[in-house]
């Protein structure tokens, strides 16, 4: 691992644990065993190393659905592969999730929060153009796909993030909640996957599906 890879790994574990408010430079240095100089020489300031992260963390799921609107062309087999990956990302990335959640739910550093939403909405239009293909193929019918796309995520999130609730909700004993969980990432792509066919078929294809 590069030291500059180093100092993003410290910073998303302090991110997740304390915020962005309540990590220090010095806490940061500390954590990633390089010193506060290395900091300013790779990002230049904290705020530049939070957006680093999150252009560093969000990348990957870009770069995976401008594949797929690239190499697939089937809409359906697109959205359930869009599914397959989203899912598998979030649940492989507790802490980042818990930092776009705990910056998005402040209003002190709307910088900072422009930023990240900038950042993350370049994921969604590519997730737009999936379905807004469709569209254009006459697979899906034309519908509201802010909140469509808002369902997905916003499910998924929900689930990743509110361990306490989601226990609740599916009738797990407190305290079994786990991001490891095979069976639940089952059952969410399965469930996303039928919300998007149910919603987006034209009528006459959804027996078929």
């Amino acid at each position: 691992m590069s030291k500059k890879e180093q100092i993003l790994e410290a910073a998303e574990a302090l991110f997740a644990e304390h915020g962005y408010e309540g990590t220090s430079v010095r806490a940061l240095a500390r954590e990633a065993k390089v010193n506060i100089a290395m900091i300013s020489y790779y990002f230049g300031s904290k705020e530049k190393l939070f957006e680093a992260l999150i252009k560093f963390r969000t990348s990957y799921l870009r770069e995976k659905f401008q594949g797929l609107n690239k190499d697939i062309h089937d809409p359906i087999k697109r959205l359930e592969m869009f599914v397959e990956i989203y899912v598998d990302r979030i649940f492989a990335q507790p802490k980042f999730l818990r930092i776009i959640y705990r910056q998005i739910s402040l209003k002190k550093r709307s910088e900072i929060n422009e930023v990240l939403v900038n950042i993350l909405m370049k994921n969604v239009e590519e997730v737009r153009k999936m379905i807004h293909d469709g569209v254009k193929k006459k697979v899906f019918r034309n519908s509201d796909v802010d909140l469509l796309i808002t369902s997905l995520f916003g499910t998924t999130f929900q689930i990743a993030h509110s361990s306490l609730l989601t226990s609740k909700l599916l009738g797990w004993p407190l305290g079994k909640f786990s991001m490891n969980n095979d069976k639940l990432k089952t059952r969410l792509k399965s469930y996303l996957k039928d919300l998007i066919k149910r919603y987006l078929l034209i009528q006459t294809d959804k027996k078929n599906y």
